[in-house]
């Protein structure tokens, strides 16, 4: 309902930076100034609208467009402000006021601080201030607009992403100095999504759901949504890289969550899954078998509640048979039950050798470390001379962005192979001893979990499975193979051994294990 009372106002307040805010010119301060003005002048304030520099730029245009809305449908004729870059920063909100004063004599827009009113029928001095202000204004934040992109580039030079970090990092120091850390509490989550995902035994969804179960929530506390999942596992800040305006920039010094490979290994499994289907049903062996005669892959459906598996027959193939589950599980435990002739003190003798051939491994690979180190850090010293160069505008922002990539991606290429080398070292010592473990108790540890974990399980031992005539033929991966070689020699020695023990009293005495050295071969 409008007022036409010609001495209502409104009071816009605008706090001009974050630092303002923390020194206390607050935007409650600036209400007081503004409403004692208005009593002076026997102005009556109807309502106040505040808005600080540190909101978006979104923000700070919705809350002088409601303010606008509100001044016209409450025919309010005064609009009190502390200065001209309090109400306006740009020509397109310049030109509404400029129009608001025009179209009524009543109104008035007051500038405090100034001493100036500007209304339709102001002199041409007071107009010629009121545009002199707004062009000052807009230079004023052009100005502010360089400064913080020549602070964001610097930023980006020293190898520190120059804005709020991706979830799973906090941000730690004074202003100014301000880097980004890990958060023990959430990196874990963000590393677990990476490797579930990159399993391919995940959608997104059941990705989204198995992590809020584990616990896993927003910065806010929420459930997160499928979206950010998707940005999350397409975030490359987690292996030490920064996307900053559409450009990859190698070199973060903030210490990585994953690897390189592990990210390009769920960005393989996210083409590839476009337009994915997921059956309801959680089958066992979904997607881990192919068929031994056409190499199509191997489907599964319900009949009766018995879950069989069939090929899909994509291409000529002359395999009929429907396959049970139970009937493939048992040919599995039937290869697991062949390890379990690997004795504790024959796995104890692996775990030494092992153990012997890492401590070979590691020296030369800290040699290739430091020589790769050396080239990162020759190559950062060039990046550093670069951006002096463009800073006394030695060199043209085309040459400084098109030499600054061939650096960064040298440099994004050596992180890789850093990665590569630091992870295959872990892998080489960690995952053989795991082997042994897994292999030794595999039917134990299969009866006892999940679908979605046995099918982890399978992966770690198998590289594939064929199904042909009802029979399941296992491909081995490498450490399981080479570690099923040894058993079989074993086997193989240990019936050689049972058929000589007599020929001399001393053999009588010794052990098998003594006398088989095949678990002790490089």
């Amino acid at each position: 309902m409008k007022t036409s009372n010609i001495n209502n106002s409104v009071l816009y307040c605008r706090v001009s930076s974050k630092e303002q805010e923390e020194t206390g010119y607050s935007l409650p301060s600036q209400e007081k100034l503004l409403s004692e003005y208005a009593n002076r002048k026997g102005i009556t304030n109807v309502k106040v609208f505040a808005v600080a520099e540190s909101a978006s730029g979104a923000k700070q245009r919705k809350v002088f467009a409601e303010m606008m809305s509100f001044i016209e449908k409450n025919d309010i004729k005064n609009l009190i402000v502390e200065k001209v870059d309090r109400l306006t920063r740009n020509l397109k909100e310049a030109v509404f006021a400029n129009d608001w004063i025009d179209e009524d004599l009543e109104r008035k827009i007051h500038f405090v601080k100034q001493n100036l009113i500007l209304h339709k029928n102001a002199k041409s001095d007071e107009k010629f201030r009121w545009d002199i202000e707004i062009v000052l204004a807009k230079k004023f934040i052009s100005n502010l607009s360089e400064e913080v992109k020549k602070g964001q580039v610097e930023k980006l030079a020293q190898g520190w992403l120059p804005t709020k970090p991706p979830i799973g990092y906090k941000t730690i120091g004074d202003k100014g100095h301000k880097i980004h850390v890990i958060d023990e509490e959430v990196a874990p989550f963000i590393k677990k999504a990476f490797e579930m995902y990159a399993s391919g035994n995940y959608s997104m969804e059941a990705l989204r759901q198995k992590l809020y179960t584990e616990g896993f929530r927003t910065r806010a506390g929420n459930k997160p949504a499928k979206n950010r999942i998707e940005d999350l596992l397409n975030e490359p800040f987690y292996y030490g890289a920064m996307r900053w305006n559409s450009i990859l920039h190698s070199g973060g010094k903030h210490e990585p969550i994953i690897t390189k490979e592990l990210f390009d290994k769920a960005q393989s499994v996210r083409r590839g899954h476009l337009a994915p289907t997921y059956s309801k049903h959680s089958f066992q062996f979904r997607k881990m078998m192919k068929c031994g005669e056409c190499n199509c892959t191997i489907t599964a459906e319900i009949k009766k509640g018995i879950v069989y598996y069939h090929c899909n027959h994509y291409k000529d193939c002359t395999q009929k048979p429907y396959t049970p589950e139970k009937k493939i599980e048992e040919q599995l435990f039937g290869v697991f039950k062949f390890f379990e002739n690997i004795t504790e003190k024959e796995a104890e003798a692996i775990k030494a050798k092992i153990k012997t051939n890492h401590a070979q491994e590691i020296e030369y690979k800290e040699n290739t470390l430091n020589t790769l180190n050396a080239r990162y850090i020759q190559l950062q010293s060039r990046l550093d001379i670069l951006y002096n160069d463009r800073l006394d505008q030695k060199i043209s922002t085309e040459g400084w962005e098109k030499k600054q990539k061939e650096i960064n991606q040298e440099q994004s290429e050596i992180q890789e192979q850093i990665s590569r080398i630091k992870n295959v070292e872990t892998k080489y010592f960690e995952i053989w001893l795991n082997i042994l473990d897994l292999a030794f108790r595999a039917r134990e540890i299969y009866e006892k979990r999940s679908p979605e974990e046995r099918r982890l399980l399978l992966s770690h031992i198998f590289s594939n499975l064929m199904l042909k005539d009802e029979k399941v033929i296992p491909l081995l991966k490498k450490p399981v193979e080479v570690l099923s070689k040894r058993v079989q020699e074993k086997i193989d020695a240990q019936k050689i051994f049972e058929l000589n023990k007599t020929v001399t009293n001393k053999r009588q005495k010794d052990s098998f294990e003594s006398l088989c050295p095949v678990w002790l071969r490089g």
